[in-house]
């Protein structure tokens, strides 16, 4: 039986089972792990209900009286523990696959005397010098279920230690100027406060995530998105049987592998979705890495079962062993499930996995300060103005706070949580839309409720420091570009795209301005002194700036797909291309004699030996073997005509660019440029 599943039939939390069983000996990687029996009869024998109720502290510490079956505590909270403990508990071999020896005596090792306090049963073993799981057997014997964790009472401190015969000794009182460090953590921690998940989707294109979260909570969101693909992050509270779960819904596109990257850095969990029919995919890897280099735990959903064979699922398994996720039927630690999205086979089992997950890292919150976070999205909003999607790590969000994000800031006008209803404050982990910022933050920067006065000296220091970084390092002769975009994170995406394009193409791109919002005349007029072209993601022009547009000849495209956009810039790319010229004889001449005319210059009258000389050759001349001069054709003529060109055995008369040193006897070839074939 799985660890999970026993625990279930025990009646208590996997994480309680997976702290005892590490207490006793038993080695377990996951809530996944497979007991055997034996180690199932030990554990029963531990958590047996028995008559005897006591009242146990969290986080209080431990405490006996006289009579060694009941003990007393500062909490009201009631778990039963057993009356008889040495006829309930197992044989040492079943508790320890390495029995411990209880030692009565351990005056060699340890100090002759103890100062005595509540500590935890760790922090005593290590005082005293033996095994932590000493002190758990011997309390154990005295009728006291203790985990490591838990803090001892001064008095049963005091009692272990005359157990080992041992001196104690009583702390000095500290006087009343001293802050002891550890209460104030503890008072801190009071305000922790269990709160939902934060799982973000990650994987290839088209390989489910969107269906899955439509799955989830129950409505479409891929009908709404341009050609099927995620291209904004979405964040969602998700109401499920099980519990609350904040999903994070990031597109898959190679584009946005920053605001992926910023998925998984607000997340808790990772749900790696892998198509059967498609395998491991280059953004499958890339999730991978990402996920591990954030240390954030990964459970793999293997989706479109229901198209393919039994056997793909294990070549599925396969190829995640080969980028470093062990699956735990293969001896490793990582939990995968077979799922259809589209027809909800296995959903409940991949969220039943990912809240038993959430159970073990035991996720809290503090709650006593002002909240502190993420922006994952921004945008502007038509009566509403800069509003943006965030979450926060710690604290609550309220209306009337003052926010600095980056180098904006405001003060919270309005709360829409993700079911579209008005809040007055957010709790830490739920993503909210909050309005009243100045301008729009961008997509990923940090945020935190400030004191007002405090909010005007960060943003103005902020403003102070604040550099451009579009347009810094323009590419002579690139193409002038001018973008706009619905959303920031769109924008960071688009320039990124467009930014690894111009560095493999021949021209390259230069971004004059990018902003969000539709075209307006400011873009166009821009556009026009520039010279640049303009592009639109998920925009339009309004209706003022298109017409502007048409009269002064500025080209404006929009795109609702960020691929169709670059496969456009591509295009526009292939024909600034330079081409690369060579020059090609055509003729031969001789000068046979030389014209100096007033107020026009030195012409020299040459015979065309061979070939043709026409009016837009390049002439080398030579005198004698040595080259002399060379340049373009100012003029051409023949029998004081202007002609284009002049075939060989006629005569002609013409003057050269930046050159006029004529001699009888020169020779001069003739050449054109032609692209190189």
């Amino acid at each position: 039986m799985r660890v999970y599943e026993f625990a279930k039939k025990l009646n208590i939390s996997t994480k309680q089972l997976m702290s005892e069983l590490a207490q006793h000996g038993f080695e377990v990687k996951s809530h996944m792990a497979v007991l055997d029996d034996s180690t199932q009869e030990a554990m029963r024998a531990v958590f047996t209900p028995q008559a005897v109720s006591i009242a146990v502290s969290a986080p209080g510490p431990l405490s006996i009286s006289n009579n060694e079956n009941k003990i007393n505590v500062s909490k009201t909270k009631e778990v039963p523990v057993k009356q008889e403990v040495k006829k309930s508990l197992p044989d040492k071999q079943h508790l320890n696959k390495n029995p411990i020896e209880i030692r009565p005596d351990v005056a060699a090792v340890a100090p002759r005397s103890i100062m005595v306090k509540p500590m935890t049963v760790s922090e005593l073993a290590q005082v005293i010098v033996v095994q932590v799981s000493e002190i758990i057997l011997l309390l154990l014997r005295w009728g006291i279920m203790a985990a490591k964790n838990q803090v001892l009472t001064e008095d049963l401190v005091a009692r272990v230690v005359r157990h080992y015969q041992l001196e104690v000794t009583k702390p000095v009182a500290p006087s009343a100027d001293i802050v002891n460090e550890k209460s104030v953590v503890v008072s801190a921690g009071l305000e922790l406060r269990e709160r939902p998940p934060v799982v973000v989707v990650l994987g290839h294109v088209d390989h489910g995530k969107t269906t899955l979260l439509d799955f989830i909570r129950k409505t479409r969101v891929a009908s709404r998105e341009k050609g099927g693909i995620t291209q904004h992050l979405g964040a969602y509270e998700a109401q499920t049987s099980k519990g609350n779960i904040i999903f994070l819904d990031t597109p898959g596109h190679e584009a946005f592998s920053k605001i992926r990257q910023r998925g998984v850095r607000v997340a808790d969990i990772v749900i790696l979705i892998v198509a059967a029919d498609d395998g491991v995919m280059p953004q499958t890897i890339e999730s991978i890495k990402r996920a591990k280099s954030m240390h954030v735990p990964i459970v793999v959903a293997i989706n479109k079962v229901d198209k393919v064979e039994p056997r793909r699922i294990e070549v599925v398994k396969r190829e995640l062993s080969q980028h470093g996720l062990m699956v735990e039927e293969w001896g490793g630690d990582v939990v995968c499930v077979a799922i259809s999205a589209k027809t909800g086979l296995g959903v409940d089992a991949l969220l039943e996995m990912v809240l038993l997950q959430a159970q073990l890292m035991e996720l809290r919150a503090d709650i006593s300060g002002g909240a502190k976070g993420y922006v994952l999205e921004s945008k502007l909003e038509k009566g509403r103005g800069p509003v943006a999607t965030v979450i926060s790590q710690h604290g609550k969000l309220k209306i009337g706070d003052y926010i600095v994000s980056g180098t904006t800031g405001g003060r919270v006008s309005s709360i829409v949580d993700s079911h579209g209803a008005r809040v007055s404050e957010a709790m830490p982990a739920i993503p909210v839309l909050v309005a009243g910022f100045e301008n729009l933050p961008e997509a990923g920067d940090y945020f935190e409720v400030v004191a007002k006065d405090k909010y005007r000296y960060m943003l103005e220091k902020a403003r102070e420091q604040k550099m451009a970084v579009l347009g810094k390092a323009h590419t002579e002769g690139a193409l002038n570009l001018i973008v706009k975009t619905d959303a920031d994170s769109s924008k960071e995406a688009l320039i990124e795209s467009i930014t690894k394009l111009s560095q493999k193409a021949e021209s390259g791109f230069n971004i004059l301005h990018a902003g969000i919002g539709n075209i307006s005349e400011s873009d166009v007029e821009l556009a026009y002194n520039t010279g640049a072209y303009i592009v639109g993601l998920h925009v339009k022009a309004e209706t003022n700036a298109a017409m502007l547009a048409q009269r002064k000849k500025v080209t404006i495209s929009l795109f609702d797909i960020i691929y169709k956009l670059l496969e456009e810039l591509e295009k526009r790319d292939e024909k600034t291309k330079r081409v690369e010229l060579v020059r090609v004889k055509i003729g031969e001449a001789e000068v046979i004699r030389v014209f100096d005319i007033k107020n026009i210059g030195i012409i020299a009258g040459a015979h065309v030996k061979d070939g043709r000389i026409t009016r837009d050759s390049i002439l080398v001349v030579y005198r004698g073997n040595k080259k002399i001069g060379e340049g373009k054709l100012r003029s051409l003529q023949r029998e004081k005509r202007s002609v284009k060109e002049v075939h060989g055995g006629y005569e002609c008369g013409f003057m050269l660019e930046h050159y006029d040193d004529w001699a009888v006897g020169d020779r001069v070839e003739a050449y054109i440029e032609e692209p190189k074939k």
